[in-house]
């Protein structure tokens, strides 16, 4: 339980292989997981900075920031499909665990 903790991943995604007595998630799939994080809290801080500059009258730097917004968005939908394919088995009838 304290490993779970420190890992700041619960066991949902753990698979029972590539795992050791140490991890809950193995360390692909917790990047995996990362990567996707962080990919979403950068489209919506990008996001922000869209509508700031759109309020001070900065077209250019709006277009640019929804340039850098939508890549982020195309990286985490990647990632998630990755994580989809390791995590799920290919599962898609009914389940909600993989819904992030």
């Amino acid at each position: 339980m304290a490993n779970e903790q420190k890992q700041g991943v619960g066991a949902q995604g753990q698979q029972g292989s590539g795992l050791s007595e140490s991890s809950v998630v193995a360390d692909k799939d917790y990047n995996l997981v990362s990567v996707l994080y962080h990919a979403l809290q950068g489209a919506e801080t990008y996001g922000q900075y869209v509508q700031d500059a759109q309020k001070q009258g900065d077209q250019e730097l709006a277009s640019f920031f929804s340039e850098v917004r939508q890549e982020e968005l195309r990286l985490a939908e990647r990632a998630k499909q990755l994580l989809g394919q390791r995590l799920g088995g290919g599962r898609q009838q009914g389940g909600s665990r993989g819904s992030a």
